[in-house]
């Protein structure tokens, strides 16, 4: 990219950045609220169940060095999530240290969450860090569609292992047929819509969305990341197995929340579950996945023998560990990154 035009995308970018630091620093809380309630509201609408009763009383029993071990897990997602990011850099020859990469991707989560934009908020947080560490645009966005593919390509796999689990224990109902149907079809068509945007042109998209800050931004260092020109399989492979690692080590979370309150579930039913309800929070019309992970989790356990108390107190626990816990340091994080930002810019 020329230095003018790389120019020009730095400071649409850092114009954005400092418009989601805003939003950032207004969602800080009021991001939380409408989550809480919902898991609020969805605690206490099956809490009326008899079944149900002593969900609080397996809550409150669970064992603390199960759930530490759910934080090890979990603290090695992110670093397997930015394993992604370092190996593509390393690939375009920028050499960095892996240990970096897992704090942006708590502050990835956080923007995601604070701001939700399909990922897209993120996604520029995560650019604009890698451009305060000297990583040109252009290889930053590189890196970021090496993430998708890989992503959608390690979730496409675990659906049809989920998918597998369940057929074979001959429970899977239409419903369950169609939601992995509707899943699959939404993992080939955003990376296969990303390769005709490059391939062809930007033009066909409608003008109200290209005007989107954030989508122009994206559009932008889309159609200039060397996608084609350093893609690999090698690069691939190491990135697919970088996303099916964070698959894995979510699926033990979920399972390490069963033992913690007293429940020992086959790990293979715990990895069903989790793709379940990632699965339900992609395709649901909840913002956040809230309500429709836990559902959709609990749903699926409960198909393959799960009693549905114990299904529900391990998802909320994995959620806590996952979702809620990371909130914290991901909003420390993201504002510092905001903050360097803007004064770069």
């Amino acid at each position: 990219m020329p230095p003018s035009d790389e120019d020009a995308a730095g400071s649409a970018l850092f114009d954005e950045i400092a418009r989601q630091g805003a939003g950032v620093r207004r969602a800080a809380l009021w991001s939380w609220i409408p989550g809480l309630l919902l898991v609020a509201v969805l605690l206490l609408a099956v809490s009326r169940f008899t079944e149900l009763q002593h969900f609080v009383a397996l809550a409150s029993a669970a064992d603390p060095r199960w759930l530490l071990l759910g934080l090890v897990a979990q603290a090695l997602t992110y670093l397997c999530a930015g394993g992604v990011w370092w190996l593509s850099l390393k690939h375009a020859g920028y050499r960095m240290r892996l240990a970096g990469f897992a704090s942006l991707g708590l502050g990835k989560l956080f923007v995601d969450q604070a701001l939700p934009t399909g990922g897209a908020s993120g996604t520029l947080l995560v650019a604009a860090s890698l451009r305060n560490r000297g990583v040109p645009l252009r290889i930053a966005f590189f890196a970021m569609l090496v993430g998708l593919f890989s992503y959608y390509a390690a979730y496409l796999t675990a659906a049809i292992a989920s998918f597998a689990i369940i057929w074979t224990s001959h429970r899977m109902g239409a419903a369950l047929a169609s939601a992995f149907a509707v899943f699959a079809v939404v993992a080939l068509f955003i990376p296969l819509a990303v390769i005709a945007i490059k391939s062809v042109s930007a033009r066909f998209i409608p003008g109200w969305l290209r005007r989107r800050p954030t989508v122009r931004i994206v559009l932008m260092e889309m159609a200039e990341a060397p996608l084609f020109e350093l893609m690999s399989l090698p690069l691939f492979l190491g990135a697919f197995g970088f996303q099916l690692a964070v698959i894995l080590l979510d699926a033990a979370t979920l399972w390490l929340a069963f033992r913690s309150i007293g429940v020992d579930v086959d790990p293979f039913v715990a990895f069903a579950g989790m793709v379940a309800g990632s699965i339900g929070a992609t395709i649901g019309p909840a913002p956040l996945g809230l309500g429709t992970y836990e559902a959709s989790a609990v749903a699926v356990m409960s198909i393959l023998g799960i009693p549905v108390a114990p299904s529900l107190t391990a998802v909320v626990v994995f959620r806590g560990l996952s979702f809620w816990l990371p909130m914290l340091p991901g909003l420390w994080f993201s504002r510092r990154e905001l903050g360097r930002s803007a004064h770069r810019a």
